[in-house]
């Protein structure tokens, strides 16, 4: 085994491996850093900023700013944490300072004013609010004492009033002028949208159809005097509607038996509709008088068919007697 070779046969480097001290190590890093702070400073004379190639079209154009706005959304987001963070701290410690106070009491006087607006029927913006006053101050009414509901001014007084759907309804005087109220009010708003809006109202009055217009036409008094006596002359009695009836020739079907297309002028479908009802009742008697004589002639037939069952029996009873004696004269 040679001296380059090892133990396991693995062939030694032929260079010979060199050792750095921990002195040499430090001052290469000191020359390092020294080197790359010089590096970072600004060199106006020897660099020069080089074209961007990006350039802003129509597909990244609304993406410019989105790392700006990412930015201040999370500065709003730790703003709003802060804040939150202070009230929970103020509320913690149980100190309110004098702006808060003053805000809130501003905001509860604000939130009392719109209420008591709305219980007076003022405001009428919102049909649907979630709280319905009527019924809240019915049930309050209901719990309180009579005494309680009687005031001086008589708005306790309970009276008789008529609703909006014609209904007669009981209650309080308070209640009777709050309705009259909220109706003045929606008709106050009414009126005020009318004359706010730029869309012009419609008339009240429209002609629809035909029509005289008697204002147009103004004669004079000999001329009117003549009218009136033409008008008081003319037989003002309902003119009878023209008959009508119906026309089988403009009508393309196929007809019954029994059809009879009667005449166009009245007097002859008068007179053909008298025959045919003569037919008809001729008809109808002709037909009571054969089921008359079929009666008689079936009736006629029972009686007859009677009369021989009776005289068949007779013969039967002769010849049993007439058998039963010669058997007898036999026996003896």
């Amino acid at each position: 085994m040679t001296s380059n070779t090892s133990l396991y046969g693995i062939q030694k480097s032929r260079k010979a491996q060199k050792h750095v001290s921990s002195s040499s190590s430090l001052a290469f890093t000191s020359t390092l850093s020294s080197l790359l702070s010089t590096s970072a400073l600004p060199n106006a004379g020897t660099s020069r900023t080089r074209p961007s190639k990006n350039k802003s079209d129509i597909f990244t154009y609304h993406r410019k700013n989105s790392l700006k706005r990412k930015i201040e959304i999370k500065k709003e987001g730790v703003r709003g944490n802060e804040g939150h963070s202070s009230t929970l701290e103020t509320l913690n410690s149980g100190t309110v300072d004098d702006a808060t106070l003053h805000r809130s009491q501003r905001r509860l006087k604000a939130k009392a004013k719109i209420y008591s607006q709305i219980k007076r029927g003022e405001l009428i913006e919102n049909e649907e609010m979630l709280v319905d006053f009527d019924q809240k101050w019915a049930k309050e009414g209901d719990a309180e004492s009579s005494s309680d509901i009687e005031s001086d001014d008589g708005h306790g007084e309970m009276v008789e009033y008529e609703d909006e759907f014609g209904r007669a309804r009981r209650g309080t005087r308070a209640e009777v002028e709050r309705l009259e109220r909220r109706k003045h009010c929606a008709l106050v708003g009414a009126e005020d949208l009318v004359q706010m809006s730029a869309r012009p109202a419609m008339p009240s009055k429209l002609i629809y159809g035909d029509a005289v217009q008697s204002l147009a036409f103004n004669p004079d008094e000999p001329i009117l005097a003549k009218m009136e006596a033409l008008a008081a002359k003319r037989d003002r009695s309902l003119t009878p509607p023209e008959m009508r009836h119906y026309e089988a020739d403009k009508e393309i079907r196929t007809k019954g038996v029994g059809f009879y297309s009667f005449s166009k002028n009245e007097t002859l479908r008068q007179d053909e509709m008298k025959a045919l009802e003569k037919e008809r009742l001729e008809t109808e008697k002709s037909r009571e008088e054969r089921k008359e004589t079929k009666a008689r002639r079936l009736k006629d037939i029972e009686e007859r068919r009677r009369v021989i069952r009776g005289k068949r029996a007779i013969k039967q009873g002769n010849s049993f007697l007439d058998l039963l004696g010669d058997e007898l004269g036999l026996g003896k």
